[in-house]
């Protein structure tokens, strides 16, 4: 949402490192338009949210079909960089060494090679998957040198459930040699990508990226997940596992139709634990763009959530004018929805939508906020919550909170012959209480977005069209009230 390339042509996989006031972001990139991803990039930052693009830092070999994300971290007085490549369906992985973060040396590679052991690993690409990918390193807990966690694939286990985490040792943090993986075998699909781990408390974490499986005997994953894809939690007393999905821990990020929101990783900036990720348009060509920063936080449970950070208040722009009177109303009586102090009132015992009287600049960027409060439920389930327009016949998005305790995202169709229909596509837990005001931000840049509720990451969704710049409110089945409606441009 809030950084693109300006000279590769498409980013994925992101990470920071922060280094004498400058945040420091990589990714992986393509170079051309429909090519495969064959390099790293880094920009740079002075607040973690205005990023400069820096340029290419990392190619991949002429004899390599592609290359594979990683990780920064320092060995010594030199800093260290991982990347995979990949040769006739083999990945093996690499390591490059900078003095500034900036200007990158690639090692010998067959003297820093970093390969998977047949003794743990699958090795026959021909059979199964091969995956060896993107080293997340840390200190050890249990002595000098350091650990890695990697995406992998186990070498024994049910067909198509034998991904796995990785490990790896190393004494000097340039030479990495393979150990036993961390997590149990045959409980997840071969589509899981290892994003990070870091110690919170009293335990570590791991972020895990799961894609839905379609496959023959692994699709039951997919109802064991609840169909969702995305990045999630699972944690462990000690640095070297056995780590576990703990039945409390949410989805940390992510959608139920596709990955729109993906690999986040964790991001040490000082005393503060943040999460960094990047954003997937729903469109065959468009760009992925790096998204806000996030703040990791963990309850009296050990349960992780994702929560506004402060930083990201070098957003705010230039205020905009947004006036409640004069809003354009579908579904719903003007007479129902006054405007009394600052406050629109709104009222329906079926459903509407009050559409504000501006059209912001969604290509720069918008940040509305506003007081959200359901007052009374009129049939089975009500709701209310945000619009966001698609085209000029109230048709576009709709981000619900419900009075069965869900926070809805989807399509709102045009008009048919029964009406305007709303089809959620995605379903997140949100606190409902008649009566309660919650105060309610919206990020959206061009078709992304973020919801945040009292500062909580609810919702990070890609629309599945193209918005006109309109926004406003939608009740369904009860009566609510939206106060203290503010807006800025981003300052992009």
């Amino acid at each position: 949402m809030i950084f693109r390339p300006e000279i590769a042509a498409r980013l994925w996989d992101t990470w920071l490192y922060h280094h004498e006031g400058t945040h420091y972001l990589f990714y992986l990139h393509r170079m051309r338009a429909g090519g495969g991803y064959d390099g790293m990039s880094v920009a740079t930052s002075d607040d973690g949210v205005h990023f400069a693009d820096r340029g290419p830092i990392i190619h991949k070999a002429a004899d390599a079909n592609w290359l594979g994300t990683g990780m920064v971290w320092r060995a010594g007085d030199q800093f260290m960089l991982n990347f995979s490549e990949e040769r006739n369906g083999v990945q093996e992985i690499f390591f490059a060494e900078s003095d500034d973060l900036l200007q990158w040396r690639r090692l010998p590679d067959e003297a820093y090679v970093c390969r998977s052991d047949p003794r743990w690993y699958a090795e026959d690409p021909m059979f199964t998957s091969q995956r060896w990918d993107c080293i997340w390193v840390l200190p050890r807990e249990d002595g000098p040198g350091y650990i890695g966690f990697l995406t992998a694939v186990a070498k024994d286990g049910p067909p198509g459930l034998c991904g796995t985490a990785g490990c790896v040792l190393s004494d000097d943090g340039r030479h990495f040699r393979a150990a036993p993986p961390v997590i149990e075998t045959g409980l997840w699909g071969e589509r899981i990508e290892v994003g990070a781990v870091e110690k919170i408390g009293d335990r570590y974490y791991m972020l895990l990226g799961v894609g839905k499986s379609h496959a023959l005997g692994s699709r039951h994953l997919s109802d064991l997940l609840a169909g969702e894809c995305g990045m999630y939690v699972l944690s462990s007393e000690a640095q070297t596992g056995p780590y576990r999905l703990d039945p409390g821990q949410r989805l940390l990020l992510g959608n139920s139709p596709k990955r729109l929101n993906y690999f986040a990783r964790f991001y040490r900036y000082g005393e503060q634990l943040l999460l960094n990720h990047h954003t997937v348009p729903r469109q065959q060509g468009c760009e992925s763009y790096f998204s806000p920063l996030k703040t990791v936080h963990r309850d009296a449970a050990g349960i992780l959530s994702l929560r506004w950070w402060p930083g990201n208040e070098a957003l705010r722009g230039r205020p905009l004018p947004v006036g409640l009177e004069g809003c354009e109303f579908y579904g719903l009586r003007s007479g129902d929805c006054p405007v009394e102090g600052g406050r629109l009132q709104l009222a329906a015992a079926a459903g509407g939508l009050a559409i504000l009287p501006v059209k912001f600049d969604l290509a720069r960027g918008v940040i509305l906020e506003a007081e959200l409060t359901f007052q009374e439920l009129s049939g089975p389930l009500g709701g209310v919550g945000l619009f966001i327009e698609g085209d000029p016949t109230g048709a576009g998005t709709l981000l619900v909170a419900q009075s069965d305790g869900r926070l809805t995202t989807g399509p709102y169709t045009s008009p048919t012959g029964d009406g305007y229909a709303f089809q959620p596509e995605d379903a997140k837990p949100l606190s409902f209480v008649p009566g309660q005001t919650q105060r309610w931000r919206l990020l959206l840049r061009n078709e992304f977005a973020e919801l945040y509720v009292d500062d909580e990451l609810i919702q990070g969704y890609t629309l599945p069209h193209a918005p006109s710049g309109r926004l406003g409110f939608v009740i369904e089945a009860g009566t609510a009230t939206a106060a203290d409606v503010r807006g800025w441009e981003m300052s992009l």
